[in-house]
């Protein structure tokens, strides 16, 4: 449980890296020359791929407790779609990449409910829902106020 604590804390440092350079372009281009620009960029990528791994979370519950229902598995391909869909607009739409980093950290706060349900079900361990939300809190949090300032 430590361990997992530690991995889950530690994988929010590209979130926080991408709010500094985000709120505070000089900052960041004084210490890694042009990554200011990007720090939206880094937020909706990373946080596309953390949302897919999220999801997978929900792949492999299926498999070890329920191998023969259909919706755990559609649920657990939904938050890759959606990050992608995020992420793919924000390519088309350079200009939007404020509200789709708000709108990247709902699809994270959709999914902690989720989570809080099956955890309520005993679907994972008596420590996951707790670290659920706390990590929630970081990333979109960090997604959201960037997300504003970019607006």
């Amino acid at each position: 449980m430590r361990f997992a604590w530690f991995l889950g804390l530690s994988g929010l440092a590209p979130f926080a890296f991408g709010l500094v350079t985000t709120l505070n372009g000089d900052w960041s281009s004084s210490v890694v020359d042009g990554l200011a620009p990007d720090g939206p960029r880094i937020m909706l990528s990373y946080g596309a791929v953390i949302l897919s791994f999220m999801g997978a979370i929900h792949w492999g519950t299926a498999l070890e407790r329920e191998p023969d229902r259909a919706w755990p598995y559609g649920v657990s391909v939904l938050p890759a779609l959606y990050g992608w869909l995020i992420w793919g607009l924000s390519l088309i739409n350079p200009a939007e990449v404020g509200l789709l980093m708000i709108a990247l950290a709902l699809g994270f706060v959709i999914l902690l409910i989720f989570d809080l349900i099956r955890g309520q079900a005993g679907d994972f361990p008596s420590w996951y829902p707790r670290m659920r939300v706390v990590l929630t809190l970081g990333a979109a949090g960090s997604l959201t106020l960037a997300g504003l300032y970019s607006l």
